[in-house]
């Protein structure tokens, strides 16, 4: 950046005050938080005193006293000539508009290609992919980080050397009148429309308004590329052509029409990848994607190393790009395996006193607000939401605006307290918005020392803020577990696995997703709320009292209780939870009972002898219940297939499914209607396509885990378990380590100490290196024996440290591979992680 102080001057129309000279003050970097001034050469910084959540020009004898000399203002003091000797003042009516006419200015000047990217989802990693595959090709300017805001787009374009011959910037809009002033700065040359989705709608009247307002930042561009499945957004796009027949439009989808049309994604292995592409991108190592799809009738491909949809959405936007840049090319195609993997994640984790916690203290603007809002309220569960914020980011709205915004996203958001933590925030009042309490304090401190954190109580809680503000010391105080052992659950995985499933059986079918167990050791409720959301037809668990805390966690879905005492007979009538019955005895249980409308499920024993009628009792069964004087409805027939994941059991899996089809026959005969029928489990689905009947039960491979033992590499891991190094010890040849003294080696050794042990789920038979830990790349032996809290493993050579995260099991080291190692299943690896270890909920 090098600008001439008196061209800002004839670009703003500003009125110059101080120590003006006419020519030769040169400006280097433009800085508006003082906290930044570290990073910048002084003598050539233009402090831009903005009237944000904290008024900039009471900073300025900050700034004065770490040298800067030249100023951007909207008012003048006369006092300032003396206080500031050697200074300039640059007067203008409203700093951030006078910062957007410098940066519309400065665009001007710009020659080359200017990529504006907007959309819901993906602006971030759709401008760092094309700054990867176009690396080495065009001399680049990117916006940093998601300096999408009215102030980050004008402080990323003031950042691009003349002479650029790519800029790729993101645009970020939270409302209808976001565009417009973003649109004149970026004027870009190519538009590109990642994703219109859910994220902060509140701002806008309808999902039509909000395409409109996207697309708007085509207007005037060469080219515009866009998702043709999304009719709002292809329909916005045809009015613009209309108005600008020149523009060419490049769009990609799944539906006939659109010019990259996708025919099949197709999941790979890493072992489908080239030794080349392995060692180029180490997450290939946990396989991709190949996507197939047709151009101007010609069928070509595109492989990925993502296995999420959403990297499909997002290589087919850049694809587009490639195209319109003249990049379509086997060398460039072969690029998109070296793309990064870019950390987007929210993380929802207990607390204390019945809350839970969307920890986004790191970052604060208004968009990642409306992300994080839309989370907490999706999966929360039934429960008040309450905000903490702290300090917001280039924003570039002044005080009352900017707090207003913020006032009326948490209202539509549903969040009825709200913690402020900030000066800025100093008068605030919530009610006009709908908010029932706010309390704010100046800072992070004053806040830990009052009573009100310790008075927070059932209740679905998001702290965000900037990373300065200071707010994880809040999170730690409202977390319940501050244990460095954590399960990190991936919702995003469990998601896609469910998804997976659901198309694998196939229209029509229902699906049963079991989430006892406490979620095979990921947690009921949070997985619950995740499938409630995409609408799942039942959900099972094992007992009542799961039912009935789903129930109080506000899961509305019809929910199947296994095992069932006669006597909860009204808990079950109250929390409309559904009991199997498995015997004469346990429905004449029921039916003494006196309770009235229950739906029942019937169990049928057809060969693995645990629990369930004999397949020769259901005429009599069916019968029985019809001719009941009490209100009783069966709302299935269902059995469990005992070895459908073992190929050595066909016949016997074959034998059970016929027997099963038989009897439901004869109950449905004797009952006088149909009911749903299910028999498959995980291992039937993937292998029995022809036995789905109405309805299957979809258990461990809803959480990434093949019961056969093979890694299927469709599946995603949700579960990932991670821990930290302790103390990394140096260990001479010849001594043990641990308890026994045994791992002695023949070599100076580094063992690492992680804080993991058999309390936690660790086996002790895991080891004397039966086992290790993924860190740094490989796998690291256990070293000795397992300890309660505590297990050992050899680093030697790895140059680990302190801090430093080791994966117990997830997606390196996979939950299958643990299960071979100890002759056991991966039921019981989940299961067995302790309640100890804090649940951490993720969402991409």
């Amino acid at each position: 950046m090098k600008f001439a102080f008196e061209d800002i001057v004839k670009i703003t129309g500003g009125n110059v005050q101080g120590s003006w000279v006419g020519a030769g003050n040169e400006i280097c970097s433009v800085v508006f938080d003082t906290r930044k001034l570290w990073s910048a050469e002084t003598s050539s910084t233009l402090f831009v005193a903005l009237k944000g959540v904290r008024d900039g020009h009471t900073f300025l004898g900050e700034a004065y006293r770490a040298g800067v000399r030249m100023f951007l203002v909207s008012r003048y003091e006369s006092q300032w000539m003396s206080q500031f000797p050697g200074a300039l003042f640059l007067v203008v009516a409203h700093t951030l508009v006078a910062l957007q006419q410098w940066a519309a200015w400065h665009r001007k000047q710009l020659t080359g290609v200017v990529v504006g990217i907007t959309g819901s989802n993906g602006k971030t990693i759709v401008k760092e992919w094309l700054g990867t595959l176009f690396k080495g090709d065009f001399s680049m300017g990117k916006s940093p980080r998601s300096y999408n805001s009215q102030l980050g787009v004008a402080l990323s374009l003031l950042d691009i050397p003349l002479g650029t011959q790519l800029s790729l910037l993101e645009v970020g809009i939270s409302g209808s009148g976001d565009m417009a002033s973003l649109q004149e700065m970026v004027q870009p040359n190519l538009a590109v429309i990642t994703h219109l989705g859910e994220a902060h709608a509140e701002g806008f009247s309808s999902m039509e308004e909000k395409a409109k307002c996207k697309v708007a930042l085509a207007a005037g561009s060469d080219v515009v590329v866009y998702p043709y499945d999304l009719e709002v957004v292809r329909t916005e796009v045809s009015k613009l052509k209309s108005r600008n027949v020149l523009m060419k439009t490049i769009h990609w989808g799944w539906q006939e029409g659109a010019q990259f049309r996708i025919t099949e994604v197709e999941v790979l292995a890493a072992g489908d990848f080239s030794a080349s592409v392995a060692s180029s991108n180490p997450f290939s190592a946990a396989g991709g994607q190949r996507i197939y799809f047709v151009h101007r009738g010609t069928s070509h491909q595109l492989d990925i190393p993502f296995m999420d949809s959403a990297s499909v959405s997002n290589a087919m936007s850049c694809l587009c790009v490639l195209q319109a840049l003249e990049r379509w090319d086997p060398e460039h195609l072969g690029r998109f395996m070296k793309l990064p993997h870019l950390e987007n994640r929210l993380q929802f984790a207990a607390g204390k006193s019945g809350n839970y916690i969307l920890n986004d203290s790191y970052s604060a603007d208004l968009e990642s607000l409306g992300v994080a809002l839309d989370m907490l309220k999706r999966q929360s569960p039934n429960l008040s939401l309450l905000s903490i914020l702290g300090s917001f980011e280039q924003t570039g709205m002044d005080a009352s605006a900017l707090r207003d915004s913020i006032l009326r996203m948490l209202s539509n958001y549903g969040v009825t307290e709200a913690i402020f933590v900030g000066e800025e925030y100093r008068g605030l009042v919530g009610g006009d918005f709908g908010l029932e309490k706010v309390w704010q304090f100046d800072t992070v401190s004053a806040l830990m020392d009052s009573a009100v954190l310790s008075g927070i109580a059932s209740r679905s809680i998001l702290i965000k803020g900037s990373r300065s503000a200071g707010l994880e010391r809040v999170a730690n105080r409202l977390q319940a577990r501050l244990h460095q052992t954590r399960l990190e659950i991936n919702l995003h995985a469990l998601k896609n696995n469910y998804l997976y499933f659901k198309q694998r059986v196939g229209a029509g079918k229902k699906v049963m997703c079991m989430v006892k167990a406490f979620g095979y050791g990921s947690g009921s409720f949070e997985s619950a709320r995740a499938l409630q959301a995409l609408a799942v037809d039942y959900l099972g668990v094992a007992y009542i009292d799961e039912g009935i805390a789903l129930r109080n966690a506000g899961i509305t879905v019809p929910i199947m209780v296994m095992n069932v005492d006669s006597g909860a007979a009204w808990q079950l009538q109250e929390y409309g939870l559904e009991p199997v019955v498995y015997s004469f005895q346990s429905l004449e249980g029921l039916i003494h009972s006196g309770v009235q409308g229950l739906k029942i499920h019937i169990e049928i024993d057809t060969g693995m002898h645990r629990l369930g009628f004999a397949p020769g009792d259901m005429g009599e069964l069916g019968l029985r219940i019809r001719d009941l004087s009490v209100d009783i409805e069966v709302a299935s027939v269902f059995s469990h297939l005992a070895a459908s994941e073992s190929e050595g059991s066909d016949d016997f899996t074959g034998g059970q499914l016929d027997v099963f089809a038989s009897a439901a026959v004869v109950l449905e005969q004797g009952l006088g209607y149909t009911v749903l029928k299910h028999i498959e489990n995980t291992g039937g689905i993937l292998r029995f396509a022809d036995a789905r009947f109405t309805m299957v039960r979809l258990g461990i491979g809803l959480y990434g885990v093949d019961p056969r033992g093979v890694i299927e590499v469709a599946l995603q891991p949700v579960t990932r378990w991670v821990s930290t190094i302790s103390q990394v010890q140096l260990v001479k040849a010849g001594e043990g380590v641990g308890y026994g003294m045994h791992g002695v080696s023949d070599r100076d050794r580094e063992i690492a100490v992680i804080a993991a042990g058999y309390a936690d789920g660790l086996w002790r038979a895991d080891g004397q290196a039966n086992s290790g830990v993924w860190i740094k790349g490989v796998e690291a032996p256990f070293v000795g024996n397992i300890c309660m809290d505590m297990a050992m493993v050899d680093v030697t050579g790895l140059n680990c440290k302190p801090g430093d995260e080791v994966e117990l099991f997830g997606e390196n080291l996979r939950v299958e591979t643990l299960a071979q190692r100890r002759s056991t299943i991966p039921y019981e690896v989940l299961t067995a992680v302790s309640q100890r270890v804090a649940r951490v909920y993720v969402e991409e």
